[in-house]
């Protein structure tokens, strides 16, 4: 584990106090998504609190509302993930379209940021974490899928923010079947990409969500 001046130090010569990366990654995400409803502090000893920002995902120009919340990771960022290659980006925060922002779904949110500083590895858009039983009440879903976001705030959240020169991914969570896992690994990313825009899937994770394959 980094001691705690390592994390500091990770990517910059002259880092900013962790306070002050944490507040930067805040006014970035309430510059687009307003004040969080909820904040869920950590208190170990890498901090990464979860915010809950509230959202009607049906668009504007649609009739109806769909309530739910845009879960938000900070903290994740504050050093590089071990092992980045490539173009990919050397950071990284989470984001998880939820209808309430529970225990288990914080908690979840929570170990998967902490996970690539404890398995020594790094998160990318189609990365995913196969759990060993289902995570979640309701579900038989195992795996984590990341995906990039395509709403025009989240997306402009991703554009914008910056962790001491670097640029950070942001990252959405999704759960998907085992045998959804198996086209990706049989044919990969597009087509099951495809699949959620034939079967118009839910922005709001839905732990009832039945296989699209």
């Amino acid at each position: 584990m980094f001691s705690r001046l390592a994390k500091l130090m990770s990517g910059s010569s002259e880092p900013l106090p962790e306070t002050d990366f944490y507040r930067h990654r805040l006014a970035i995400y309430e510059s687009e998504l307003g004040e969080p409803e909820h904040s869920f502090t950590d208190r170990a000893e890498r901090r990464i609190d979860i915010h809950a920002f509230g959202r009607d995902f049906v668009p504007v120009c649609e009739e109806g509302s769909d309530e739910g919340y845009v879960l938000l990771t900070n903290g994740m960022s504050e050093q590089r993930m071990p092992g980045v290659h490539g173009d990919a980006k050397p950071r990284a925060e989470l984001m998880w379209y939820v209808r309430e922002p529970t225990p288990e779904i914080c908690a979840n949110l929570r170990r998967l940021a902490n996970l690539p500083f404890i398995d020594t590895t790094w998160f990318g858009f189609g990365h995913r974490v196969a759990m060993p039983a289902p995570p979640m009440a309701g579900t038989e879903f195992q795996t984590f899928l990341f995906l990039t976001p395509i709403i025009g705030p989240d997306k402009r959240i991703a554009e914008a923010l910056e962790i001491a020169g670097d640029p950070v991914e942001i990252l959405t969570v999704n759960l998907i079947s085992r045998q959804e896992l198996e086209l990706i690994k049989s044919w990969g990313l597009d087509p099951f990409l495809d699949l959620l825009d034939m079967h118009d899937y839910p922005p709001i994770f839905d732990p009832a969500r039945k296989s699209y394959v």
